[in-house]
């Protein structure tokens, strides 16, 4: 379909972002050269304009009450219009179907690895080809979706969100973003909540990616307390009232009527107890309560369906020291038997030694599951070894996600490794 009806206004970034009151700091936004990561192709003094801008497009001489004649014209001709131009139609690329040739945008398209790709960032490995955005009006038209639909964007500041949607990116395109992630820190969550929890249309995350179909969220908590057994903080880290200030919001916006309705049948007696005006049901006759709990959860897909409601994953990053880890993703060993001293031989005076059996260990919490809480168990599953050539090796484990009031929940922890760090310490001493 012709883009000929869209008419394309140029945006000045920088008056837009004054427009906005980005809380990014002037010194940062000076220029559009702190903007542009080398990965993404944006534009540079000196250097070719970005595919990441609105497209240059012809300006309609229709207005827009002649639009839907305009439209039944062309759909009436477009039984007799090729499906590309003839300057393409002799390009082995354009033999190929439809199908192929977005396999092999998608090699240029689609970081790999599945790596999210942070704006705006310094230059990374995604291993994108933007540049064949350039080559021509038709491949940028059927590759420029791919780039925006199948990628994680990721940002560590609102600012930066909303500047990318609104000033920095096609806005058709933008709205295309179905995976998006938010890196907070604990003590940046007062930044974040105007932007997480506004219902305005120019500058809320809401507004700005309208159609996620995965949101995650990285909050990067301070209440691990080392003086603390791991063991007590495993039962305390998600009693922090920031991660429940983000989480609460993200409920408030995104899900309908702030909780899910009840979904298994202890849930639904405590539920129709509290609502017994709503419920007029027979104690006596449980598949009525079966039909009703039914009725509860068909009604609470379709309102998913209908409002398009996207998946929101929350991970609570703790860094922790690598004493605290070992202990918590390290199986024990198993116990020796230990004296019972309260039983007696008969009566005889004797001491019985008999073993003690082990308690039975904690059962691990599936994915999708509600809520209660994580034990180490759950951290074991999760183990994996990161290595930045700068930064170094760190050991990370992390827990399936929980839903917590239709809020995806897990817990990760990280620590440095310490082989890597004692080796260091030997060079430098």
């Amino acid at each position: 379909m012709s883009n000929t009806h869209l008419v394309a206004t140029p945006l000045d970034p920088y008056e837009w972002r004054e427009s906005v009151l980005s809380t990014r700091s002037l010194s940062y936004l000076s220029t559009i050269s702190a903007l542009s990561a080398p990965g993404m192709a944006l534009s540079q003094s000196g250097s070719a304009s970005t595919h990441l801008r609105h497209p240059p497009t012809r300006r309609s001489t229709t207005d827009e009450s002649d639009y839907g004649l305009e439209m039944a014209d062309r759909e009436q001709e477009s039984r007799h219009v090729p499906e590309l131009p003839d300057s393409v139609t002799a390009s082995s690329l354009f033999l190929l179907p439809r199908e192929i040739r977005d396999r092999i945008y998608g090699f240029c398209m689609i970081a790999q690895a599945g790596l999210p790709v942070e704006w705006p960032s310094i230059w990374k490995a995604y291993g994108l080809q933007p540049q064949l955005l350039r080559t021509c009006r038709i491949i940028y038209n059927e590759a420029a979706p791919q780039l925006y639909t199948l990628n994680n964007m990721t940002f560590h500041h609102p600012s930066d969100a909303n500047m990318f949607v609104r000033a920095i990116s096609s806005p058709l395109l933008a709205r295309r973003i179905l995976t998006a992630s938010l890196h907070i820190k604990a003590q940046d969550t007062r930044l974040w909540m105007p932007y997480l929890t506004s219902m305005d249309g120019s500058r809320s995350l809401k507004a700005d990616f309208s159609n996620l179909r995965e949101l995650n969220i990285r909050f990067r908590s301070n209440k691990w307390q080392h003086s603390l057994p791991p063991e007590a903080n495993m039962k305390l880290w998600h009693e922090d009232s920031r991660l429940d200030e983000v989480v609460d919001s993200l409920r408030h916006v995104f899900v309908p009527g702030g909780k899910q309705d009840p979904k298994s049948e202890r849930e639904f007696e405590t539920y129709i107890s509290s609502h017994p005006a709503s419920f007029p049901l027979d104690p006596g006759d449980p598949d009525y309560k079966k039909q009703w709990l039914a009725i509860q959860k068909a009604r609470s897909d379709f309102a998913r369906k209908r409002e398009a409601i996207p998946t929101i994953k929350v991970t609570c990053a703790c860094r922790v020291h690598s004493s605290h880890f070992s202990i918590l993703t390290t199986a024990p060993e198993n116990a020796a038997p230990r004296p019972d001293l309260s039983q007696a031989n008969n009566g005889t005076g004797v001491i019985q030694q008999s073993p003690v059996p082990p308690a039975e260990p904690p059962t691990p919490v599936r994915e999708g599951e509600p809520f209660r809480g994580f034990t180490p168990i759950d951290l074991r599953a999760g183990i994996k070894k990161l290595h930045d050539p700068d930064l170094g090796s760190a050991n990370v484990a992390k827990t399936p996600y929980a839903d917590k009031d239709g809020i995806l929940l897990a817990l990760e922890i990280h620590c440095l490794d310490p082989k890597r760090d004692n080796a260091a310490e030997q060079r430098a001493v």
